[in-house]
């Protein structure tokens, strides 16, 4: 049709027309010749690669009424088909998912998939950029697509196929569609120039490759518009002109600046082309795909590569004579220049120029070591950590911090000095410093078996087992729970043998090193006492009480009762003592009766000395007596 886009008017009609995805389209083939297809696909790839061009063509392959049953591509002659290539077919329906992407818009499409094609065999529902549905889209949309209508089959295309739910995927057979290779993309460019009757060189052709990125639909539009600019004969530096590259002369001088340390003339080749105000990206584009080159020339992989045989042998000259540290120096600063905050800038790319020519001391300098921490605050360990090497000849070595852990050894290599004919127990005294370090890579459950065997107390060499014994019965519930994981104790048990040359099995000794006080309060005190014995703690007991300390008395209520007696008053033997007469004080250890203004008297406690001696207590004096009414009461007797 009349001002019709190129790639719309050659998009592929048939499966053996689709270009680069060789292995999808076969597959698609064999299962419609042999009626296979299933009831979902997802086509996931970049732009530009035909996913949705593969889904018309297999819409068209099922609804095709002239292909013979053995056959996969349609005829593209037959009314259904000729419906589809001009947009007319009532069964094929097109979603974008990216305008209709609601829960609406997908019950919508749910309702009406129930009914039954109008024209075809088939409905076929293509949902382009199924990605951008929401959540609640997606929920409605899952049964349909887990059990549609026998006449329907739903092709799913997406750009970002991370984003679709799992269960989704897990509905639709997947096919991932690649970038097109620069062959493939020059071939079908040459056959659309060709049948439109334009003159294009193979160095246009490249360029479009190389400026598309991949992407079919992005090159045959690039295409288009040098067809539609300079008319039926296309130049180099028209191309160049219109695809706003400043020639690849400009960027074969960057680099071999760039390699050979010239500074000076980097900065004015970026100035100049940015003098001209075209966009520096495709210039920084195409310097990173020459260093590449350069990296597989002095690599020895030139053969895969794509350019012209002047700027091979310019590339050849100069990778030649610098060194491969300096190329792949260059291409990791200019690899990551990123225009995204300063597009029409040229900063980005002086800034890695000039960070190139500086030496690579100045340009990348090493982080200073930190301070090693205080003395204080330094864990409490059998083993220093190591010294941290020098990053640099010229500077010296700097000690590690002490929060920081060398890397552990594969396994415990036994010292030199260590005799192999020496007894076990004493290449085990030996050795344990590099057991422990060697053991500081065991896996674990939650504590480090290292650093638990490096708490233990002893340990002893019985037979073929390693007994090992704890100052606290917490620290041996770790490592007995450690080495109740068969990885963890195999691994022990192996780093063991190797130092050791003996295999040994580790047996925790659980109490019988433990003193008596330390077994009575974990015994008495519960898991409080063993936690706090697990930190350090000491159980310490109370001195016991004295057999001749009397009983503390009783605490009186009446405020005028006598205090207790001072513990340490030497008593004498109680002497039988007759009946209290009525006129005399009651026992000073019972309530005395009300007795009106007669004041109690205290007993005084025994007074102590400047050195800590006690005195006895003087002898009490003896109470008043008060008389007691004759009727018994409490009252006062009347004057």
């Amino acid at each position: 049709m009349a001002g019709e886009v190129l790639y719309r008017k050659w998009r592929p009609p048939r499966f053996s027309d689709i270009v680069g995805q060789g292995p999808i389209t076969q597959t698609l083939t064999q299962a419609v010749a042999h009626g296979r297809t299933a009831h979902a696909y997802l086509f996931c790839g970049p732009r530009g690669t035909g996913k949705t061009s593969t889904a018309r063509v297999l819409a068209k392959s099922l609804n095709c009424t002239m292909r013979p049953p053995t056959v996969g591509d349609p005829c593209g002659a037959c009314d259904n088909c000729r419906a589809i290539d001009n947009g007319s077919f009532i069964d094929l329906i097109e979603v974008d998912a990216a305008s209709n992407r609601g829960i609406d818009e997908i019950r919508d499409l749910r309702e009406k998939v129930r009914f039954a094609p109008t024209v075809g065999r088939n409905k076929v529902y293509i949902i382009d950029e199924a990605h951008a549905l929401t959540n609640d889209a997606f929920n409605a949309f899952l049964k349909t697509l887990e059990e549609p209508p026998p006449h329907s089959v739903f092709v799913l295309a997406t750009t970002e196929p991370e984003r679709l739910p799992p269960t989704i995927v897990s509905r639709c057979q997947r096919f991932d569609f690649h970038r097109i290779a620069m062959q493939d993309m020059t071939e079908r460019l040459a056959g659309i120039a060709q049948e439109e009757g334009v003159e294009v060189s193979p160095e246009v052709l490249r360029l479009i490759g190389r400026a598309s990125g991949g992407s079919l639909r992005d090159g045959t539009n690039l295409l288009d518009q040098l067809i539609t600019s300079f008319g039926s004969r296309v130049t180099v530096e028209q191309a160049r002109e219109l695809l706003g590259i400043s020639g690849e002369e400009s960027a074969l001088a960057l680099v071999k600046h760039l390699l050979t340390g010239n500074t000076a003339q980097t900065l004015g080749v970026i100035n100049s082309v940015a003098d001209e105000g075209v966009d520096l990206r495709p210039l920084h584009r195409m310097t990173v795909e020459l260093l590449r080159a350069a990296l597989l020339i002095k690599s020895g992989a030139a053969s895969s590569l794509d350019l012209s045989r002047d700027a091979e042998s310019q590339l050849s000259f100069v990778a030649s004579s610098v060194p491969l540290e300096q190329i792949m120096r260059a291409l990791r600063l200019f690899g990551h220049v990123s225009f995204r905050f300063d597009q029409p800038s040229p900063l980005p790319l002086e800034l890695a120029a000039v960070e190139l020519g500086l030496p690579p001391e100045t340009a990348a300098p090493a982080p200073a070591a930190p301070a090693p921490a205080p003395a204080t605050t330094a864990p409490r360990s059998a083993q220093p950590p190591a010294a941290a090497p020098a990053p640099r000849p010229v500077a010296p070595a700097a000690p590690q911090p002490a929060y920081r852990r060398p890397p552990p050894p594969p396994a415990a290599a036994p010292a030199a000095s260590v005799d192999p004919s020496a007894p076990i127990d004493q290449r085990l005294t030996t050795l344990w410093p590099s057991i422990l370090r060697s053991l500081m890579g065991v896996p674990k459950r939650k504590f480090d078996v290292a650093a638990l065997l490096r708490s233990s107390g002893h340990r002893e060499i019985r037979g073929s087992d390693l007994i090992v014994t704890f100052p606290h019965q917490s620290n041996s519930e770790r490592l007995m729970g450690e080495l109740e994981d068969p990885r963890c104790r195999m691994e022990v048990e192996r780093r063991l043998q190797e130092a050791l040359g003996q295999q040994l099995t580790v047996v925790v000794d659980t109490g019988e090193h433990r003193s008596n006080g330390e077994r009575s309060g974990e015994a008495g005190g519960g898991h409080l006492i063993r936690a706090a014995v697990g930190y350090g703690g000491q159980v310490v007991n109370e001195a016991p009480q004295p057999a001749s300390a009397p009983a503390p008395a009783p605490y009186a209520d009446d405020a005028s009762s006598a205090p207790e007696r001072a513990p340490d008053v030497e008593e004498t033997p109680a002497t039988a003592a007759p009946a209290p007469d009525a006129g005399e004080m009651p026992p000073a250890h019972t309530p005395a009766p009300y007795t009106g203004d007669a004041p109690a008297v205290p007993t005084p406690a025994a007074d102590t000395t400047a050195n800590g001696a006690a005195h006895v207590a003087e002898p009490e004096p003896e109470p008043a007596v008060v008389p007691v009414p004759p009727d018994g009461s409490n009252e006062p007797p009347k004057e």
